[in-house]
């Protein structure tokens, strides 16, 4: 069931959010995070990868905010949105899937066993993945996920927009994927939880 509308007018809120206000946005966040989550963990049945699908569902809101004028029926648009990520979540899935059974079958020994250089190589190549980030994008991750502080904390912190920090974030993590796919590694990294 979707929210109560949010605004009188929900073209005047996505006018707001077009021109960059961020109080609109997240007036938008509060209103549809939880019912847009309830669908993607309808598709996923996965906590974690239905958090991510909500993430990349606002992440796109913000970044194509300058067609918000478009939108004719914001809460169609969304779940439009939320399921179209969802099913690219599933099929991100399934091909992992398919790679780790890959090298399951070819590794000899068992990747539960990956010798000590293996593991210094995937350490090393995070490290230079991380390394390579902009640094203001380091400092994010950095507070994120080595210090364990939420995205309001590292806003606080740093002086930024909550909106900001969570793109900021969400794009470093996309960074690090994407070099790690690009080197073969990404499976072992999840799989040895880097």
């Amino acid at each position: 069931m979707p929210p109560e509308p949010l605004h009188t007018n929900e073209t005047a809120l996505l006018l707001r959010i077009a021109e960059g206000d961020e109080q609109a946005f997240s007036t938008l966040f509060a209103a549809w995070a939880t019912p847009l989550a309830a669908i993607a963990m309808k598709i996923l049945k996965n906590g974690y990868a239905r958090q991510e699908v909500v993430q990349e569902v606002f992440i796109k809101v913000w970044l194509y905010r300058d067609k918000l004028d478009k939108v004719e029926n914001l809460g169609a648009w969304l779940r439009k949105i939320t399921v179209n990520q969802s099913l690219l979540a599933l099929q991100r899935h399934a091909a992992n899937d398919k790679r780790l059974e890959a090298i399951q079958i070819t590794q000899h020994p068992p990747i539960d066993n990956t010798s000590a250089l293996e593991l210094k190589e995937i350490r090393r190549l995070v490290h230079e993945a991380i390394e390579s980030l902009p640094q203001q994008r380091k400092i994010i991750y950095h507070l994120n996920r080595v210090e364990g502080k939420t995205t309001r904390e590292i806003a606080e912190e740093l002086q930024l927009s909550h909106g900001y920090v969570r793109n900021a974030l969400s794009a470093a993590l996309a960074s690090i994927r994407e070099r790690l796919t690009a080197s073969g590694m990404l499976i072992l990294m999840f799989l040895l939880h880097l």
